[in-house]
């Protein structure tokens, strides 16, 4: 090809790139808007994430606020240059909501009042000041001082400071009051004189508002719960354990986002590996990286130990499902047990024994070491803090009589026992493990050999005890219950049928423990609005009624919730 028809063929290339391609880009962009005006963010973000423009890397960011990373949604809204001022504004305007998700208030309440003074663009404006108006009134005390400390603006600390008025206590209103001023020696004004009205009687302030009531989160919060379960191969009788427990939690969530249009809640998934040897990564990630403001999980014990101690340093609430272990829970603020442990499973068979079976002279026998030993000791204390008398208490090692307690039993025996020959009304038997059946098996036997008629009181194990239709007809026998699915309650058939459309199969007991989990937080986020207070919100969580178990924390960290129920033949 010679010269001349290299530089035509050159022009017309040149012509084609000038002509064609930005209307081809156009075209790709308004796909991409197109889009995200759907809901379809991943796919929109890979036109977006291929494209160099303000318009590209604004609407790259509104996609990835959506799916709630808001990190990566400011690295790119930061790139919206400032000659497009509407472009500029918009991308201020979801920066600052991406602040605030990521609980960095101040430089949220910053931008925000920044947009609101150049009121370049009505629209943005105004949902900016609205936003501004939400934001100020929701922070907790310690959000507020740490607001009130870092803004640049003066206009903000006066604001943060109005805004508190009725809605903390009289002694931190009239801190904020004093600290604005010492920040602005000389400051007066209306607004600040009649604040300082309002803080001049503190029985004044006292009766004229309800100081500490929650006040309600900005429009568009987004809660974040991170769910900590182990995985189990396809075959193993496990497996579907965990699986039904996240269905039961993503249904509730899904329910949630439905039901309300102004604040979502997201899911993060992470395998716990049924054992806690990755629960530092774990924590670290979910707190790190998602933002999240309660845990769901983990299924253990021994894991829920180890992860206690990060949601402790980190304030993030841990609620288990399972896990009841009593040492969980020992001088920790942030871990709550769905699962009663067996102390508490002791000391309301204690109550059930005294206040409604009316006994006053009861025995107790446990295996040493178990976790029966725990209910035996809350069974001792709370019966004689209710005026009974516990005149046999038997906790020994069971092992080295090969788990025969007979001779054991023998002191129950008026002819054996001929001092002390005590009338016992019942026997709590908290056995555990294993070895539960065969301690059962011999409590029996030992009972009909000395013709006793006294109750029984169990664990959780006796339900599913083999125990032969003669015995239970002739014996009372009670034992303690933490979830049961109750076949009268009406929303049940919902829940179920709900269930099988979504995840086409019928749910399971764990199922209904996931939904009440994911429930009970939900409900608490929604209460409380600021998950600053959802540790205090789920301590005085009490009456919850759920499908498989009531809970109520009664400012505590465990459910208090427990049956008791009788153990009766099938022919009765």
């Amino acid at each position: 090809m010679n010269p001349t028809n290299m530089l035509r063929v050159s022009f017309f290339t040149l012509i084609f790139l000038i002509t064609i391609l930005p209307n081809v880009f156009a075209q790709s962009l308004d796909t991409g808007i197109e889009f995200y005006e759907n809901g379809n963010y991943e796919e929109a973000l890979q036109i977006f994430e291929r494209a160099e423009s303000d318009e590209a890397y604004l609407f790259a960011g509104k996609s990835y606020f959506a799916l709630n990373n808001f990190l990566r949604a400011k690295l790119y809204l930061d790139k919206v240059s400032n000659t497009n001022q509407e472009l500029s504004l918009e991308a201020k305007y979801t920066e600052a909501l991406a602040d605030f998700q990521l609980k960095n208030f101040t430089l949220s309440l910053d931008a925000l009042h920044e947009i609101n003074n150049t009121r370049d663009n009505a629209s943005v404006s105004n949902a900016a000041y609205n936003f501004y108006s939400e934001l100020v009134d929701y922070l907790t005390v310690k959000q507020r001082f740490e607001a009130f400390k870092q803004t640049k603006y003066d206009d903000v600390r006066f604001d943060l400071m109005e805004a508190a008025i009725g809605k903390v206590n009289f002694g931190a209103a009239n801190a904020l009051l004093k600290s604005y001023k010492n920040a602005l020696p000389g400051a007066s004004n209306i607004d600040l004189n009649r604040i300082e009205q309002l803080l001049s009687d503190s029985t004044a302030y006292a009766q004229r508002y309800l100081p500490n009531r929650y006040a309600k989160a900005p429009t568009g919060i987004s809660y974040n719960i991170g769910v900590v379960l182990p995985e189990f191969e396809l075959e193993s009788s496990q497996f579907q354990i965990p699986q039904h427990l996240y269905f039961g939690i993503q249904l509730a969530v899904e329910e949630f986002n439905s039901e309300n249009s102004d604040k979502k809640a997201f899911i993060t998934y992470k395998n716990s590996r049924a054992n806690s040897s990755n629960v530092s990564a774990i924590a670290n990630d979910l707190v790190w990286n998602h933002n999240v403001d309660a845990i769901a999980g983990p299924l253990y014990s021994e894991t829920a130990q180890d992860l206690a101690r990060y949601a402790e340093d980190y304030e993030v609430p841990m609620i288990t499902p399972l896990a009841n272990s009593d040492s969980i829970n020992f001088d920790l603020n942030y871990s709550f047990q769905l699962n009663p442990t067996f102390a508490v499973q002791g000391k309301k068979m204690a109550q059930y024994a005294v206040q409604t079976l009316g006994y006053d002279t009861l025995a107790i026998i446990a295996e040493k070491g178990s976790l029966g030993e725990p209910s035996a000791t809350a069974f001792l204390d709370e019966s004689r803090e209710l005026g009974a008398e516990v005149v046999r208490y038997i906790v020994d090692d069971f092992a080295s009589e090969g788990y025969d307690i007979t001779e054991y039993m023998e002191v129950f025996d008026p002819e054996v026992d001929t001092v002390f020959n005590y009338n016992v009304d019942a026997i709590y038997a908290p056995f555990t493990g294993n070895i539960a059946g065969t301690l059962i098996n011999s409590l029996l036997t030992s009972l009909e050999a000395i013709e006793s008629d006294m109750t029984v009181l169990g664990s959780a194990e006796w339900e599913s005890s083999e125990i032969d239709e003669d015995r239970l007809s002739e014996m009372n026998i009670y034992y303690s219950k933490t979830y049961e699915v109750s076949e009268t309650n009406l929303e049940k058939n919902d829940f179920e049928s709900a269930f099988r459309l979504r995840f086409e199969t019928s749910p399971n007991e764990f199922a209904y423990i996931g939904y009440d989990l994911a429930n009970v937080i939900l409900e608490t986020l929604k209460r409380v609005e600021n998950p600053a207070y959802l540790k205090e919100g789920l301590k005085n969580v009490s009456g919850f009624k759920g499908l498989s178990t009531n809970i109520s924390f009664n400012g505590t960290h465990i459910n208090t919730e427990v049956k008791i129920k009788r153990l009766r033949s099938e022919t009765n």
